[in-house]
């Protein structure tokens, strides 16, 4: 025998899952490992979790798999050990060891990394169907070239492969997936209707989106420590299939949180054709370093900058659509006197359109090492506090001119980078 299972006994257990579940530290051929134990009277379902983790696990942000074996009344599964779940970073704060765990984790990166994974298992037409923050492990880094954690995806019990030609299954009492409070709504609702007389509703079939629902859901939790979009677990399924949503603990965290809140929001969308797949998630400004937003903002005002003013062309009426929620009245309003004078130097702008307020962004951008001492001070130092300038402001800004040059301009050589998912992010 591989593992040393009568060790197991005498080692106390790391944690506890559903299908009789008992998770062990352990060792396979001199490494470290953790060894689920489960009962043989759920072959079946060991064995349809080893068959997905072998096709997924060739991904750095998925649980490696090691060796399974049978012996007695269990079943042996040996994966990558991890120190801690997201769970366990949030909720155990008693612990010293988890605490300064937790310290080390930026929350982009951590977000990126559960969708990295996600997208992996997308792409090989894989529905996990228990995102949760239990099966978001802290893997330890892969080398002193790369010292930062790596978030992992684990348990894979649930899951389903989609045929080459399937993108979407009916929920059936067989095919029942997820975990309480963390279901998308057409999961719950399909469960309801299960066993009605007629032919399923095609709106309550189960496509990959249930895993964006999930993600959303525990992105939340994370940078909330520990909150839900759909509140206490005792109403929070009712209030998902209602659609009864907050995310108002996000607005203590300024500009970001203003990008999280439009993320999250996207992805808990109660219709799931509304929902943005895993790469469209992978591409949302909120994973943006400010450097890559302040470029994003001037290359766009370069572009709008060649557009016909007058009369306007379809591009600039799209990008004016709205501006009085975006800039409000008159930008110059929310600027300060020293900016407000050393613009009104060189040219006039007009303080109820966006092209301009981009215009003057830009500006300034190209000119920064030339303002005056008290300009430069107002604004902060580039490129961090010089976004924030505007973006504190005109906190709606970013998003707005983003969705315009993704629904229209994105092919363009210019905003290529923007949205091509094969280009770094940090």
């Amino acid at each position: 025998m591989r593992f040393l299972t009568g060790l197991l006994l005498e080692t106390p257990a790391l944690g506890y899952g559903s299908h009789g579940t008992t998770v062990y530290k352990g060792t396979f051929e001199g490494r470290e490992v953790a060894i689920k134990r489960l009962l043989l009277d759920f072959y079946d379902v060991a064995d349809h979790e080893v068959k997905i983790l072998q096709e997924s696990d060739d991904h750095p942000n998925v649980v490696r798999y090691y060796f399974k074996e049978k012996c007695d009344e269990f079943m042996y599964i040996a994966l990558e050990l991890c120190p801690a779940s997201l769970y366990d970073v949030v909720e155990k704060t008693r612990s010293p060891e988890l605490v300064a765990l937790r310290m080390t984790l930026k929350s982009s990166q951590v977000l990126y990394q559960i969708m990295l994974g996600i997208c992996h298992l997308h792409f090989l037409k894989i529905v996990h169907r228990d995102i949760k923050p239990q099966n978001i492990l802290i893997g330890l880094p892969k080398s002193k070239k790369h010292p930062h954690s790596r978030i992992l995806i684990s348990d894979f019990g649930l899951g389903k492969r989609l045929a080459d030609d399937q993108s979407s299954f009916h929920h059936t009492q067989a095919t029942a997936g997820g975990t309480v409070g963390w279901r998308a709504p057409e999961c719950l609702l399909a469960a309801a209707a299960n066993g009605r007389e007629g032919d399923p509703d095609p709106a309550l079939r189960i496509t990959r989106a249930v895993d964006i629902f999930a993600a959303g859901c525990v992105f939340y939790y994370f940078l909330t420590g520990g909150g839900h979009p759909f509140g206490d677990r005792f109403g929070r399924e009712v209030n998902i299939v209602k659609g009864n949503l907050r995310l108002d603990g996000l607005d203590l965290f300024g500009d970001e949180g203003v990008l999280a809140k439009d993320l999250i929001r996207r992805m808990i969308a109660k219709d799931p054709r509304r929902r943005p797949d895993a790469i469209t998630v992978l591409l949302h400004p909120y994973f943006w370093t400010p450097t890559k937003r302040l470029s994003f903002l001037q290359d766009a005002s370069d572009r709008f900058e060649i557009e016909e003013r007058d009369p306007p062309s379809g591009l600039l009426k799209q990008l004016e659509r709205g501006a009085s929620k975006v800039v409000g009245p008159d930008w110059y309003r929310r600027i300060d006197r020293t900016l407000l004078d050393n613009l009104s130097k060189y040219r006039k702008y007009d303080g109820s359109t966006i092209r301009d307020l981009l215009r003057a962004l830009r500006n300034k951008k190209h000119h920064y090492q030339d303002l005056p001492p008290e300009t430069k001070k107002a604004l902060g130092e580039l490129p961090d506090g010089f976004l924030s300038y505007f973006t504190s402001r005109f906190p709606g800004l970013l998003l707005h001119v983003y969705y315009v040059v993704a629904e229209r301009l994105r092919d363009e050589s210019m905003f290529r980078s923007y949205f091509d998912p094969s280009e770094p992010v940090f």
